[in-house]
């Protein structure tokens, strides 16, 4: 009887997972057909954000504070796409995703959704497929197992 409670579990919980990886890669993916509008770079820093794992390098992460203007109005953002931000194992990736996006020392393009202003994103996309793809083939793996054995599929 507990086994089944665990593969529900299991289930249920790599469902949830799946959906809402989906959702923000459809989110990215629509915010690069919304418009692009040039904004100023206020501050730029790249953060270790997390201790050394055995093999890999420090977890880096990119925060970049912007200001652009929309329909006349001035908005400020820290957004920079949906999974909340550009992380990478070394220096060297963010400060590649940093290289291909800011234009000169203080620009960067940014998407706006044109019905609510205050959202944008300023690198859809740019979030490190090194970390997110493995984490959706192992929980796409668990959803695929648990459901097979509980005969749901």
């Amino acid at each position: 009887m507990y086994p089944i409670f665990l593969l529900y579990g299991i289930f249920i919980f790599s469902a949830i997972f799946l959906v809402w990886i989906l959702i923000a890669i459809i989110t990215d993916f629509i915010f690069l057909c919304f418009p692009k509008v040039d904004s100023k770079v206020l501050s730029k820093r790249i953060v270790i954000t997390s201790a050394k794992f055995s093999y890999l390098d420090d977890v880096h992460e990119l925060f970049i504070k912007y200001q652009y203007e929309f329909e006349g109005v001035i908005y400020t953002s820290t957004l920079l796409n949906a999974f909340g931000g550009v992380r990478s194992f070394g220096e060297k990736g963010v400060r590649k995703a940093v290289a291909n996006s800011i234009t000169s020392e203080d620009r960067i393009a940014v998407y706006v959704c044109p019905f609510y202003p205050k959202l944008a994103y300023a690198l859809p996309f740019g979030w490190s497929k090194f970390l997110v793809l493995p984490i959706i083939a192992v929980i796409l793996a668990l959803f695929l197992s648990s459901s097979n054995k509980l005969n749901i599929f």
